[in-house]
């Protein structure tokens, strides 16, 4: 059944869109699901971060080799997700913009609407002891495995989900074919490529 075997790789292949996800560290304050311009779902702080504590914390969890990755991770996507006849002065042109992009332009304005001065001198203390130092150079490959799990699962998931209703699909596939088949011409019926036009009388002798 070729329908369902296509419904299933692309419910299967799909799920590894999550892989091309740029990984975000929990620790990263910043980190927010709803869209930029939402309101909080939490108060925002009476004394909102400054930016020299929004440096700070940047250069304690490696905020630029962070960044460095993700734009590296967005790279290997792009280039497997191009065609083949992508000319590469454009694939050069991605790589130099992205390299050179302000991945964070808006942080100072999203730090605040979250995190206090008070909180963030805690956070910077604890990212100064040796558990923080050691959280912080672990969350990389932590968010690595955690993805490659998360695909796992995921993939996993929809391959049983599909197996379950696989007689439910292979119906539904049948009565997709029978209604998007072409009509098939009747022997009665003129055919279409040979419109019926008056027959000339034969020229008597």
């Amino acid at each position: 059944m070729k329908i369902f075997q296509l419904t299933a790789c692309a419910m299967v292949l799909s799920t590894s869109a999550f892989a091309q996800t740029a990984p975000t560290p929990a620790s990263h304050p910043a980190t927010t699901t709803a869209p930029a311009n939402a309101a909080p779902s939490i108060p925002p702080p009476a004394n909102p971060i400054t930016a020299a504590q929004i440096q700070e914390m940047e250069r304690l969890t490696g905020m630029k080799d962070m960044q460095k990755r993700i734009v590296s991770s967005a790279m290997q996507y792009y280039r497997s997700a191009f065609p083949p006849f992508m000319p590469q002065d454009v694939i050069d042109d991605l790589s130099k913009s992205l390299e050179n992009a302000d991945l964070n332009a808006q942080a100072k304005v999203i730090y605040q609407k979250y995190i206090s001065t008070e909180d963030a001198t805690k956070i910077i203390e604890f990212y100064q002891t040796p558990t923080g130092k050691r959280m912080i150079a672990a969350q990389p490959e932590m968010i690595s495995e955690m993805q490659r799990s998360s695909v796992q699962i995921a993939q996993q998931t929809a391959k049983d989900v599909i197996e379950r209703h696989k007689p439910e699909i292979e119906a539904a596939q049948q009565k997709y074919v029978q209604e998007h088949q072409p009509a098939k011409p009747s022997l009665n019926s003129p055919s279409p490529t040979s419109p019926s036009t008056p027959q000339s009388s034969s020229p008597q002798q």
